[in-house]
């Protein structure tokens, strides 16, 4: 297939340079756009407002990919309409150097290229790996692979984006899929101590930190993705919009 990849961790991240190898080698044809820069938790935002700066880069193959000064979003929608010398039929979006889970993907730059694919009628993956002190990229490079060589025959509705995590111990490369849901965030703020200056703001400003919580009750919930990749399964997880959405699941063929 012809194959737009991108990520929100940079052109030369170890994750979309795992999946590029592992891409090519099972014989895809492969564009590559991608930030300049990280630009994590970017969600599907949009640079609207200034022009995009696109410049090549060699990549280990000597091929060029093409490092761009916006988003991850913007990646996905630029390679498909100006990048890309030929239709793309399949968007990839990773290897992400962290699980992409439950509430989460709303903020995620990795889901949200994929979404942006999604929504001009191309199939696309965001796919995940669970952080740890060596990650485990082959996998995630072999469970990519499978993925790709089946997802013509699930028969994804159009606007559907698929998000798939691996664990860092899989039990097996067997994709799990989860069950679809819409789930309030528990993440909350509190103000930000600053022990170094204890005397008090004249103008009155605070600072706040956003710390970040748990899913209500998800990792008791044996479908859903917390819960599966907690016990060692491969999952995926249809996506529509900025979240998961009960209305997609069961419309398309799994195996």
């Amino acid at each position: 297939m012809r194959v737009l990849l991108t990520n929100d961790d940079g052109l030369h991240s170890e994750g979309i340079l795992t999946a590029y190898a592992a891409l090519k080698t099972a014989g895809h044809t492969l564009t590559v756009c991608a930030p300049d820069r990280e630009r994590s938790a970017n969600s599907q935002c949009l640079t609207l407002r200034e022009p995009l700066t696109v410049s090549p880069k060699i990549l280990p193959d000597g091929a060029t990919g093409y490092a761009v000064s916006g988003t991850p979003a913007d990646c996905a929608r630029l390679g498909l309409t100006a990048l890309a010398k030929e239709p793309v039929e399949l968007v990839v979006s990773g290897i992400n150097s962290d699980f992409n889970l439950g509430y989460d993907v709303n903020y995620s730059g990795t889901v949200g290229a994929a979404l942006e694919a999604a929504s001009t009628g191309v199939m696309a993956v965001a796919i995940s790996l669970e952080k740890a002190p060596t990650y485990n990229w082959q996998f995630a490079g072999l469970v990519l692979i499978e993925v790709a060589n089946k997802i013509r025959s699930w028969a994804i509705p159009a606007g559907v984006a698929l998000s798939v995590n691996v664990p860092h111990a899989a039990r097996d490369q067997k994709i799990v899929w989860a069950k679809p849901y819409h789930q309030a965030s528990r993440d909350y703020f509190q103000p930000l101590q600053e022990p170094d200056d204890p005397s008090p703001n004249p103008s009155g400003s605070l600072k706040y930190v956003r710390l970040r919580g748990t899913p209500f009750d998800l990792e008791d919930e044996p479908e859903y993705d917390i819960s599966l990749v907690k016990a060692g399964w491969v999952t995926i997880s249809p996506l529509v919009g900025v979240g998961l959405h009960n209305s997609t699941f069961g419309r398309f063929k799994t195996d």
